[in-house]
């Protein structure tokens, strides 16, 4: 049988061509396993699995041998201090995405604004995460996607956030007809190109509905800025995340369609992750 310092060891090596945790993704799996906190595994690393643990630990870590990620095989992923619910309908939550949370916050607070959309919210991270945090906000979440909206509408329950938020199964803007103050979104933005460069991780596992985002990536792009306006008050804004290497061209969308104090912000790892444009009326 074996110990919590064996399954950690055992981790380490079957799964050092796959991930670079190898042994942080095995004690994830054993908390989830074993219900016990990191430090019970760190300080306990002699203490035996029990048969039942052990068998469904050995099943997830195949699982991760094979590429399944992490937040598939136990279900959930942290964001912005929130646990969100993830399947195969939605995309992970990546620590990049918080940055245009940030933003959508810091204008949200600054412009005093209250209505907010979250187009193309998968999961509904972005939408519910300033949900949770800015009491005062009413925010719909939109998809394209019947399975993740359902996720999403879970994750409001599990937030408490469900009296604010709305849900719409919608292509886009099909079917929404109102206007908000805030349209942010983490559309499909992965190119052609670059879709066959990904990770066994990200291209056996997640939806290539929420990656591919056309040709050269920018489709989505295009269309929402092109008909953001419409959906916009007066003085409203549009927050995006982009790929690393399409800041100018979303800038020039925005520019082309009207928009004022284009800003675009930079990842932790230096990369441009967020445009950001305002509707501002004529002058």
């Amino acid at each position: 049988m074996l110990t919590i310092g064996d399954a950690v060891k055992l981790a380490a090596e079957k799964l050092k061509e796959i991930s670079d945790t190898p042994s942080l993704d095995g004690r994830i799996l054993l908390k989830e396993v074993t219900e016990k906190d990191e430090v019970f595994l760190l300080t306990h690393r002699e203490t035996l699995l029990s048969e039942e643990e052990e068998r469904e630990y050995l099943a997830k870590l195949s699982q991760r041998e094979k590429g399944m990620p992490i937040a598939y095989i136990v279900g959930y992923k942290e964001f912005m201090g929130f646990r969100f619910k993830v399947n195969e309908h939605t995309l992970i939550p990546r620590p990049d995405t918080e940055i245009a949370v940030e933003k959508a916050i810091e204008m949200i607070r600054e412009k005093k604004y209250r209505k907010v959309l979250d187009l193309c919210s998968g999961s509904g991270a972005i939408g519910l995460s300033i949900a949770g945090i800015l009491e005062f906000t009413n925010v719909t979440l939109s998809d394209i996607n019947k399975g993740a909206i359902s996720v999403s509408m879970e994750n409001a329950e599990h937030l408490g956030v469900q009296q604010r938020v709305k849900f719409i199964q919608s292509d886009l803007f099909e079917k929404i007809d109102e206007k908000y103050d805030l349209i942010v979104s983490n559309p499909p933005y992965i190119s052609g190109e670059d879709m066959e460069e990904l990770s066994v991780s990200v291209k056996e596992y997640e939806p290539h509905s929420a990656l591919y985002g056309g040709a050269r990536g920018l489709d989505f792009y295009e269309e929402i800025t092109k008909n953001a306006e419409k959906h916009l008050t007066e003085n409203g804004m549009l927050i995006f995340e982009i790929g690393y290497d399409q800041s100018q061209e979303v800038e020039k969308m925005l520019k082309e369609n009207g928009f004022k104090n284009i800003i675009t912000l930079k990842d932790l790892s230096g990369h441009h992750r967020v445009v950001s444009g305002e509707l501002l009326p004529e002058t």
